[in-house]
């Protein structure tokens, strides 16, 4: 049985960030309600699964974004299954404009399914699977996750500490809210170099975000500290990519990894700007590892 889930939204003022566009958390918590939706249509929506006993967990998510959503803009989210086996599969998303026909975001989903008590993998029943089933699924720009490294401890550092706000049902730290994490500890690593938002403003410029590609490793609970750590691995002349290592400060046990591509633009019309030159320069000092001298 062939099987596309669409689910339509209109953007919400609430959904806007300082920029005027749509948080990039938001993006995350669009596509988790339509999964959910999809699921319910196929008999695993939320009173199935605790019935099966089956925790849904994503391991990873990658969004390529497009054009930028702003208030009162409507969209509808597809969601399609592109394979499963057992405990484990590959969804994939598309994000069009409603009224333009434009598509706004894309990407993937890593997913697997765990016994909700004992938390470790248990498959869903081959019946519900088979709903969601397509044959020839159609596939969407999808890219292993890339290495993390710390090169030469250049990375910039901050702590912060779970909240009751952070959790979802399960009491772990909500998906969407290291994405929102990984999100501050950029801000606050340009901040570091002297370009905080306002600064960014005063001088009519605004950072969009292009893309996110993030991994869960272990979950967080409430009261944790945790550590970020985000490097710059990319620098060219409009735009950047961040990795961000996100660990529990107590144990350095790794709990997520999150890579932002993201540019410099206009604040009024969105088009791409050059990164201010001293910004530039202060982040290629920073974070280009120093040169090795000859040997002999």
């Amino acid at each position: 049985m062939s099987q596309y889930y669409t689910k339509s939204f209109r953007v919400d003022w609430s959904d806007a960030n300082a920029n005027g566009r749509v948080h990039l958390p938001t993006y995350f918590r669009y596509l988790i309600e339509t999964a959910w939706d999809w699921g319910a249509a196929v008999g695993l929506g939320i009173e199935d699964s605790r019935k099966l006993g089956l925790a849904w967990v994503v391991r990873e998510t990658q969004i390529h974004l497009l054009r930028p959503l702003i208030p009162d803009d409507t969209f509808e989210l597809t969601i399609w299954l592109a394979h499963w086996r057992r405990v484990h599969g590959t969804r994939y998303f598309e994000l069009v404009h409603k009224t333009s026909g434009a598509v706004i975001a894309q990407g993937a989903q890593e997913v697997v399914t765990l016994d909700m008590e004992s938390m470790r993998p248990k498959a869903v029943p081959k019946a519900i699977v088979e709903r969601m089933t397509i044959e020839t699924p159609r596939t969407v720009p999808h890219r292993p996750f890339p290495a993390f490294s710390d090169t030469f401890g250049r990375a910039v550092r901050r702590q912060r500490t779970v909240t009751w706000q952070d959790l979802d049902t399960l009491e772990h730290v909500n998906n969407t809210k290291y994405v929102a994490f990984a999100e501050d500890a950029a801000v606050a690593a340009l901040a570091e170099f002297g370009w905080a938002p306002k600064d960014f403003k005063a001088h009519g410029l605004a950072v969009k975000s292009d893309g996110v590609q993030i991994q869960y490793l272990t979950p967080a609970v409430w009261g944790e500290t945790l550590e970020l750590e985000t490097l710059l691995s990319e620098l060219g002349p409009e735009s950047g990519v961040w990795h961000v290592a996100i660990a529990r400060a107590e144990d350095r046990e790794p709990v997520a990894r999150c890579v932002m591509a993201w540019s410099a633009v206009d604040a009024s019309d969105g088009t791409l700007r050059k990164i201010p030159e001293e910004l530039h320069r202060r982040l290629l000092a920073h974070f280009t590892p120093p040169k090795t001298a000859p040997q002999g």
